[in-house]
Order: structure tokens, then sequence, then C-alpha cells
């Protein structure tokens, strides 16, 4: 396991500060959750692993930055589409199940890595893994140009304002979200996060300061995240967890949480990003 050495603290908004009723109208303020037309403006490789896609659209200048593990629904075209067909009102779902299966898009589900509603830009990183997936292999041949859909959705982290300390695990897929909710720690809120990742070349990119404590793995080291979890104190008092990734992943680490080390289960969210190299449907 790797550790990433702490540099100059970063400041945020208070935990305090951001209260349910404050998510509340936060959300009422998002652009609608509608899905709406975008065009990819850039592709680059984060690491061998990640590919880092920026889509731009007119409707993304409306849009509004909620919280640091934003989140929202890519649509992908069918093979031999040359853009998807996108549903027409915030009742998605039903349109898209009503569509023929040659014509409905492919819904996955990613975080915002970075919101520029003044250019009108969306950045999303996607986990690579070969022809293993539909996402995947529009991750490895996309270009400038390609046509897709979004539907920018809401935030799930919400630490209570008594948080102290935040534990945060996470695998590629969750990486993102994890880099967005350290930014924005508060510098009073202390951290131990736990990142694996494909490969000893994809090093997350993830901000570190005093009172953060950043380890990472590569999928083959020995061990892993749970069994590193396990051998790490950790304070229950004033804790809130966020755990993200495999689905499985998710659903160990919060039983170890709440049954082993007394957390309140209330104060773990967890979320299975994919299962078994097939992402959770949305």
């Amino acid at each position: 396991m790797t550790t990433m050495t702490a540099t100059r603290p970063r400041r945020g908004a208070h935990v305090a500060d951001r209260p349910a009723a404050a998510g509340r109208r936060a959300t009422a303020q998002r652009l609608a959750a509608v899905a709406v037309p975008v065009v990819v403006s850039a592709v680059r490789r984060v690491t061998p692993s990640v590919v880092r896609v920026t889509l731009a659209g007119e409707d993304l200048r409306r849009a509004t930055a909620l919280g640091a593990d934003q989140y929202f629904r890519l649509l992908l075209p069918q093979p031999g589409q040359q853009r998807p067909r996108l549903p027409e009102t915030e009742e998605w779902w039903p349109q898209i199940q009503a569509m023929p299966e040659d014509e409905r898009p492919v819904v996955r589900n990613y975080t915002v890595r970075g919101l520029r509603p003044e250019l009108g830009e969306l950045d999303v990183d996607v986990v690579a893994h070969g022809d293993t997936g539909p996402a995947s292999r529009w991750a490895l041949r996309v270009v400038p140009g390609d046509e897709v859909g979004v539907i920018l959705q809401d935030t799930c982290y919400a630490p209570p304002a008594t948080t102290t300390h935040v534990l945060l695990v996470a695998d590629a897929t969750a990486v993102p979200a994890a880099a967005g909710i350290l930014a924005g720690l508060p510098a009073e809120v202390t951290a131990t996060v736990l990142v694996e990742v494909p490969s000893r070349e994809d090093a997350p990119e993830l901000p570190v300061r005093a009172g953060v404590d950043v380890r990472w793995r590569a999928a083959g080291d020995q061990g892993s995240l749970l069994a590193d979890l396990q051998a790490l104190p950790l304070p229950v008092e004033g804790l809130y967890a966020w755990v993200a990734g495999e689905a499985s992943l998710a659903t160990t680490v919060r039983r170890h949480l709440v049954r082993d080390r007394g957390a309140d289960k209330d104060a773990v969210y967890f979320c299975g990003y994919w299962r078994d190299q097939a992402p959770v449907a949305g």
C-alpha cells in the first residue's frame, strides 16, 4: 500500500454549513433532470486505465454544481447510431424502457469530474477495462465530435454537522468523487482515504493536506481494501464514512464498520457503482 504525502492545507465550506435543507434547495435549483445533447470536445489519458472526456453543450451553461460527488447519467448511442435517441422529459427512464431495444440509449452513471457552466463543459473520467462493456468500449474509441447525452443528477455525500473525521473507501470508479470530497473538506475535519486502482501506473489524483491520510493500492497488490481498513485505527465518535465502488466492496465495508467498529449505520453511505464487470443499473 502506498501513502501519499500531505501538502499545504486546503479549506472548504464547513460541514455545518451544509444542512439537509440546503441540499434540497440546491436540488430544486439544478438543471432539470432531462436528457440534453452534448458533443465530445476533448479526450485525454489521465492514467493508463483512465480516460478523461470533456463534454460540451449549450444546455450545460445552465448547470449548477451541487456538491463533491455529483453524478449524472451518460447516454451512449447504440452501434450504428451517430447519436443516441434521447428521452424528452423528466420521466426519462420509462421513456427509455418504451423504446425499441435497438434504439434505446445505453445508460451509465458517472461522477462529474469537473463542471464549467461558464464554458458549457463537463469532464468525466471513465475507467477503461477493454471491450468488457459499452462504456469502456466507448472510452477507448471516443474522439472529439462524437455525440452523446447527459442527465445531470444530485449528490450523495452528506456528512452531519457533528462530523469530525471522514472515511473514504473507493475503487478506481469512485476516485473522481473522492477527489471532490477531499478538495472541499473543512480544515478542521480529518480524513482517512483508502483507494484501489487497476495498476501501480494508475496512481490516483487526490488532494492531500495535513490531517488527511491517503493510502492507495493496486489491484494486484497483496491483501485488499477491506483488510487494510480492518488494520487501521478509526475514531467512531464523529465518524462519517463514504464507501463506493464495486458492489461487494461497498457492502462488506459497511458491514465491517457497523458490526465490527460500532459505527452508526446512518453515518455510513455506501453505493455499488458496478458488479461483476456489469455497471449497476440506474
